[in-house]
């Protein structure tokens, strides 16, 4: 099952694999490693991932929802992302007005697994190579254009290349994430995911138990404290001299001015 931190939620979790099949079938059949746990589906299957759940009176409220391949599936969120993806990061937008102006801040936060310290089970170093900055977007998808712009942004700076196997922590447009993943539909505009990369869904406001709300929650706190310095003015306002059809201005915004720690378990 998944790592959790000592303080158990109190919120009974439930756990599932997932999988569509890839055309009929009249049978299933699964296979599990007794050494691993680690669970096989034996036909073709579409869409594989893992979630983690709980049940409320308006419907479950899904925590995560990890993509894998099928025939290696497992139900530990750890195991699930050090298996699947080479890297793994977070990406989460917040918005303020700020000087009369909507100001949106993108938060990129590497997540990669490291030894534990002495008393802890797992142990994931983060880190904040940029944040990105746009001035009054003109559109609703502001999350999925900040997940564009990190990624161009990663890719230009080498941190990924393409072709990785590369899983990107979000907070948004759950429903959408299986046909972005497939690419039956662009991320943004039009504009699909890069080969090789994974939207991984994880919610900001519970789930602290999970590394992927963990991160994700960093990368929340990340983006309201670059806010907050640019409406402190500790950081000059853009002068909004770059405008597009999408934004009055942008730019990017370094981590320095940002504070955040690694995750244990």
């Amino acid at each position: 099952m998944s790592s959790k931190r000592k303080n158990q939620p109190t919120k009974r979790r439930i756990e599932h694999l997932y999988g569509t099949t890839a055309g009929d079938v009249t049978s299933l059949s699964i296979s599990v490693d007794p050494s691993t746990g680690e669970f096989k589906f034996n036909q073709p299957m579409e869409n594989a991932y893992s979630q983690v759940s709980y049940d409320r009176p308006k419907g479950p409220k899904v925590l995560t929802r990890i993509p894998q391949s099928a025939v290696s599936m497992s139900f530990d969120a750890k195991d699930a992302l050090s298996k699947h993806y080479d890297h793994t990061i977070a990406v989460d937008t917040n918005t303020r007005l700020i000087e009369g102006h909507e100001v949106s801040v993108t938060a990129v936060v590497s997540f990669k697994e490291a030894p534990p310290p002495e008393g802890a089970d797992a142990y994931w170093k983060l880190d904040i190579p940029f944040c990105w900055e746009f001035i009054d977007l003109k559109t609703d998808k502001k999350e999925n254009l900040g997940w564009v712009a990190a990624l161009e942004e990663l890719l230009y700076r080498g941190i990924i290349k393409q072709g990785e196997r590369v899983g990107m922590v979000v907070d948004s447009d759950l429903g959408n994430i299986p046909a972005i993943n497939a690419r039956q539909v662009p991320v943004f505009d039009a504009t699909y995911l890069p080969v090789g990369v994974q939207l991984i869904y994880g919610s900001a406001d519970t789930g602290s138990e999970n590394v992927v709300n963990r991160v994700l929650q960093a990368a929340d706190s990340a983006a309201n404290q670059v806010l907050d310095v640019i409406q402190n003015g500790d950081v000059e306002f853009n002068k909004c001299d770059q405008p597009t059809k999408w934004y009055s201005g942008y730019r990017i915004i370094n981590a320095d001015v940002v504070q955040t720690g690694d995750i244990k378990f």
